[in-house]
């Protein structure tokens, strides 16, 4: 119980704080990645505080099964606020009519398509919300309950169908297949703090001291220019300046990447740079499309290709496992959050809501199946690279609604079925932090977990309530204070027009089915089959699927030379030092990870002191 309110309060304040930093402050991003990095920032001084408060009081403080359960509340709060899903719920909503001239004509050509009860109708409530509360008026919330209150019905059925399937997977991912799960090196370290002795670690604070003495140079750079800046991005311009090569550090991926297998860290960067030899030829010879792919424009034949690639290690993966899935399925409950038989009957009952909805928001039968397949299929492939590959910030190579559209054509889909998908951007867009692999980490970090696990359940529901309820709250009420235009850009001017750009195109230029991008993925599908079979038939192949799916997506272009910085320090210390020397220095990654959130956390509440805005140290 204890743990249960502890973990509740930060969630309210992972929620509260992270939406104030983007409506007002605009500084470090700390929740719109798959690192969570308040989570970090608070389980940091959590542990440390406990540690040093058991060396006085020895019976007294915070136990690590405690501890367990107040960093999966703060995970799982971590991916919901931003990117996860109301930064980008509330400005779509009401950017629809907001955003709506004679120019674009989305009054004409999408809104009368669009259920009224799922967006804000109300012209001055959605003004007031961009440009500011006139003095005198008050919040108008009525307007908001009628089409949130659908939202957010929906919103916690897809995530308990994402619990769901993750409790079924988790046994076979974690100790059938042994997956790395790196991310949940460091909080597990922590937590274990008294075991470890990861704070009397002088290898750990050389690690955390990098990016904090960097971070903290910078800091003072924005409050003072004349303290010059360091540095951590160089691009080069390549292909007769067609495309730019990143040599990017990234201090969490740095720290995620050494706890990853060596062959796929070689993967996620070879292919990174062999793809990128690629989409050079291809623009050095004209060849390719022109058409603008949402989250993936500037290597669009290449995001299809990884679809191909990912849609294949899902779908094989799941198939090779089917006989142990089936078995886990079977057994009787063994300490589980949920048994899994009840996961699989509850999985079923949240497709069939969530088919029902899509329907009701006007996409046909049979593109809402299309839909439901490729997202889930998207949010598990993504959720397996995490696990597998620590990619800490990544997404979707090309997003459900746009393969929807590509493969059944938008003359085929008609308006209200494309109005319908563009709603569905709210949570299947630009995936870079969603539930489902917050859940998987969590249900790693949870089998360090003393006792009977049922209580992780309840401490997810209830972060994601928390989380849910108080980040819609502080972001309509800081808006009509501030006003949405003057908060950060993508969220509130760029993100809401972004999807609705796609299908206003979409229903003036209707066409059928893409057959460039259908074959690009039949390519990507093709080369990842080759990759599997090789991989069965040589011992210790050193080409991974899960690098090639990954390579073209932005992010991974600019993580590519940090997961290289690391697979070749991990390749000189197993090569030299062996195991030993390997285990030896795991502090110092440790460190680089867990200082660079906790000196943007330091950061964010000095820039909130001061009321600067803008001061972001770190961008990935």
């Amino acid at each position: 119980m204890r743990a249960l309110i502890i973990g509740s309060i930060f969630c309210f304040i992972i929620a509260t704080a992270d939406i104030y930093n983007l409506v007002k402050i605009q500084g470090s991003y700390m929740t719109i990645d798959f690192t969570t990095g308040f989570a970090i920032f608070f389980i940091f001084f959590i542990t440390l505080f406990n540690y040093l408060f058991k060396r006085l009081f020895k019976k007294r403080g915070l136990t690590s099964s405690e501890l367990i359960i107040i960093y999966i509340m703060m995970i799982i709060s971590c991916s919901i606020p931003t990117m996860g899903l109301t930064l980008y719920l509330i400005p779509l909503i009401s950017g629809i009519k907001y955003y709506s001239n004679p120019q674009n004509e989305w009054d004409k050509i999408i809104l009368p398509y669009i259920r009224k009860n799922l967006i804000v109708t109300d012209e001055n409530a959605i003004k007031w919300f961009y440009e500011g509360l006139p003095k005198g008026e008050r919040i108008p919330f009525e307007v908001w309950l009628k089409p949130l209150s659908l939202w957010i019905l929906f919103i916690l059925v897809l995530y308990l169908s994402m619990i769901f399937i993750m409790t079924i997977l988790h046994k076979e991912w974690s100790e059938n297949e042994k997956l790395n799960y790196p991310m949940t090196k460091a909080p597990i370290e922590l937590i274990n703090s008294e075991k470890t002795n990861i704070y009397k670690n002088g290898l750990f604070w050389f690690g955390f001291s990098i990016p904090f003495l960097i971070g903290f140079i910078n800091g003072l750079h924005f409050y003072f220019p004349n303290i010059p800046q360091i540095l951590l991005v160089k691009n080069v311009s390549i292909f007769r300046r067609t495309l730019s090569l990143s040599f990017r550090i990234s201090f969490p991926m740095v720290g995620f990447a050494y706890f990853i297998n060596s062959s796929l860290a070689f993967s996620l960067w070879f292919f990174c740079l062999l793809t990128t030899i690629e989409q050079g030829f291809f623009n050095i010879t004209g060849f390719g499309s022109q058409e603008f792919l949402p989250y993936n424009s500037d290597r669009p034949l290449l995001g299809w290709q990884s679809l191909g690639s990912l849609i294949i290690i899902v779908l094989y993966e799941l198939w090779i496992s089917r006989k142990n899935l089936l078995k886990i399925i079977r057994m009787k409950e063994e300490n589980e959050i949920i048994p899994p038989k009840i996961s699989l009957y509850g999985l079923i009952i949240c497709l069939l809501f969530i088919y029902f909805w899509l329907l009701y928001s006007g996409i046909s039968p049979f593109p809402t199946i299309l839909f439901i397949f490729f997202a889930f299929l998207i949010y598990i492939g993504i959720t397996r690279a995490i696990c597998e590959g620590g990619l800490s910030a990544t997404r979707a190579p090309v997003i459900a609604p746009v393969i929807v559209n590509s493969f059944l054509g938008s003359k085929n889909l008609g308006p209200s079925s494309l109005s319908g998908l563009g709603l569905t951007f709210v949570y299947s867009s630009d995936v870079r932090t969603f539930v489902m692999a917050s859940t998987a980490n969590g249900l790693k970090i949870a089998e360090e977990l003393k006792g009977r696990k049922r209580i992780v359940l309840w401490a997810i529901i209830i972060s994601i309530i928390i989380t849910l309820l108080s980040s819609i709250w502080i972001t309509i009420l800081l808006c009509y204070k501030y006003g949405g235009i003057n908060a950060n850009q993508w969220f509130f001017i760029n993100g809401p027009q972004y999807p609705l750009k796609y299908i206003a195109d979409k229903i003036k230029n209707p066409k059928g089915p893409d057959w460039l991008y259908i074959g690009f993925t039949g390519i990507g599908a093709s080369f990842t089959i080759f990759l599997f079979i090789l991989r069965t038939k040589f011992l210790n192949f050193p080409f991974h699927p899960i690098g090639f799916a990954f390579s073209t997506i932005m992010l991974t272009n600019n993580l590519w030379f940090s997961i290289f910085i690391s697979w070749f320090l991990k390749f000189f210390i197993l090569r030299y030092g062996g195991a030993k020397i390997y285990e030896k220095f795991k502090p110092i990654f440790i460190g680089l990870i867990v200082g660079q959130f906790v000196i943007s956390g330091l950061f964010l509440i000095v820039d909130f002191l001061t009321q600067k805005t803008g001061n972001i140290l770190f961008w990935i």
